[in-house]
């Protein structure tokens, strides 16, 4: 889908991200000659800004420990009480006798407070405080500061330590959450998909102002759009996926979205969105390229047919159009059988090679799936960009529907060749059988991608190439089509280039064996 070049981010492991960021934290403490915990605490501060940190710390160190937290706090000999935090575990009370007196300083070594501070709680309290207000929120907070509401001594690893087991864990995983979300140096961002735990880096100046931003393939399959986080929705931008996968949106439906070809000669198969031509206006049954045989008028199926109505064949209900709704849905069903033909495949027994299937073999196959998946996704946010960019412009509707038309026969035509192909090659029983895969499926392939790579460079360009009124009332030898700019005589009544019969789609895609992308 993409011109071949190297990866501008990286997956990796929570291990691998762990790594680099204790990494960081030994370096400064070694430079500056401070403590792994203050370390720790000074990066939370300054979001991981090694560099700022380094500034911060020659130009006022003792300022930059006051602001974290870092700086010790003189302590009051006689505090007010009232200004102690009251809760059951945490109210003691002075005795007069010296009995209470010790048993008060055995109750007092159990409570835990930080190096810079003299307020102390015991361990119960410090878990509810810490997961309150810091590890089950949902925006970073930090650094961790004292339980006490007046207090800003920073509270880091050397004071989680005297914790539980169970508060050091999540005490690390909230460092590792604020290293990825609230690292201002690093661009880093969590794969968003359920049950994920890859990480990705990205290595590159992110613009954040480009509307098709990079898509990001994780190592679980998940594809998703870098600025947004959404699944890969290009050719949409981010903005315009966001408002379609809203509720209110989605309910928006209106006939002028019907998928009924303003050509009474074509009809849409409701399986694949194919576009089928229909030489006679009476009611018939086509075939589509997905083996789908269904009637030109109401879209139904030859079998919905011979259960509804006593004559097979004959139409039960008025004709009706395809919806921008119901497209999106036809899509996604579509989309989920290619990432189910995709796992079928990963799950199968072909595990290892034979002497005439070769492991760049297993591979070829895999990455015709992979691609099936991928221009099944771009179909199905074609669906969207028809809904909000071609509204009010009829021509680039049109055209938009017949680039969607071919691409769609295009890809079911490369899903049926590597199906055939996949299932000669696993039981070749010679060697030109399997020579013959190898050269036809990388092409296929090839071409697909390419194919696919300008419809989608085609789309974000804004459908440039139909020139929308600019040839409306020109006077000469000539009129041309708005749809496809071809210049044809006044004896023309249809544009010679968008309909002609002759035309076919293994043309077009034998032409793209020449472009530069491979």
């Amino acid at each position: 889908m993409e011109h071949d070049r190297g990866k501008p981010y990286s997956v990796l492991t929570r291990n691998e991200i762990s790594v680099k960021m204790k990494k960081q934290i030994n370096e400064i403490s070694d430079i500056f000659f401070i403590s792994k915990s203050d370390a720790t605490v000074l990066l939370m501060y300054l979001q991981w800004d090694s560099l700022r940190v380094s500034e911060r710390l020659g130009e006022n160190k003792e300022k930059l420990l006051m602001d974290s937290g870092l700086r010790s706090v003189v302590v009051d000999p006689n505090p007010d009480s009232s200004s102690e935090i009251s809760l059951e575990t945490d109210v003691y009370e002075f005795a007069d006798d010296d009995d209470d007196d010790e048993d008060y300083n055995d109750d007092n070594d159990d409570l835990i407070s930080t190096p810079f501070c003299s307020h102390k709680f015991d361990t119960a309290y410090w878990s509810e405080y810490l997961e309150r207000n810091f590890y089950y929120v949902e925006k970073i907070q930090t650094p961790i500061s004292c339980p006490d509401q007046d207090c800003r001594s920073a509270v880091g690893p050397d004071t989680i330590e005297k914790l539980t087991l169970r508060d050091q864990e999540m005490y690390e995983r909230y460092i590792l959450r604020s290293y990825i979300e609230g690292n201002k140096v690093l661009m880093i961002k969590e794969c968003p998909a359920r049950d994920c735990n890859y990480v990705i880096e990205f290595h590159q100046e992110n613009d954040d102002d480009d509307e098709y931003s990079l898509n990001v393939v994780c190592l679980c399959g998940h594809i998703f759009c870098w600025r947004c986080r959404l699944e890969s929705h290009r050719p949409v931008t981010c903005n315009k996926a966001s408002d379609w996968l809203s509720s209110a949106s989605r309910k928006l439906s209106d006939e002028s979205f019907s998928l009924c070809s303003t050509k009474t000669k074509t009809v849409t198969c409701p399986r694949c969105l194919c576009s089928l031509e229909s030489d006679t206006k009476m009611p018939q049954f086509l075939t589509c390229v997905c083996r789908l045989r269904f009637c030109s008028r109401c879209l139904r199926s030859e079998e919905a047919h011979k259960i509804e109505a006593v004559d097979s064949g004959f139409c039960v209900k008025t004709e009706v159009g395809i919806l921008c709704e119901d497209r999106w849905n036809v899509c996604q069903n579509l989309l989920e059988q290619a990432k189910s033909d995709l796992e079928a495949f990963e799950e199968s027994n072909i595990k290892k090679p034979s002497e005439l299937l070769r492991e760049e073999d297993i591979m070829i196959i895999r990455e015709g799936f992979m691609l099936i998946v991928q221009c099944r996704r771009v179909l199905k946010w074609c669906c969207v960009y028809d809904y909000f960019y071609t509204e009010y412009e009829n021509s680039k509707k049109e055209y938009l529907r017949y680039l969607q038309g071919n691409a769609i026969a295009a890809l079911q035509s490369y899903s049926n060749t590597l199906q055939e192909q996949k299932d000669i090659v696993l039981t070749a029983a010679t060697y030109e059988e399997c020579s013959f895969f190898r050269h036809t499926v990388p092409t296929a392939t090839s071409n697909i991608g390419n194919y696919f790579y300008y419809f989608i460079k085609t789309l974000q360009d804004g459908l440039v190439d139909v020139k929308v009124k600019s040839y409306n009332g020109g006077a000469g030898p000539f009129w041309y089509c708005d749809r496809c700019t071809y210049a044809n005589t006044w004896h023309d009544k249809e544009c010679e280039m968008c309909y002609d019969d002759s035309a076919s789609l293994v043309g077009e895609l034998s032409d793209l064996s020449l472009n530069k992308v491979s």
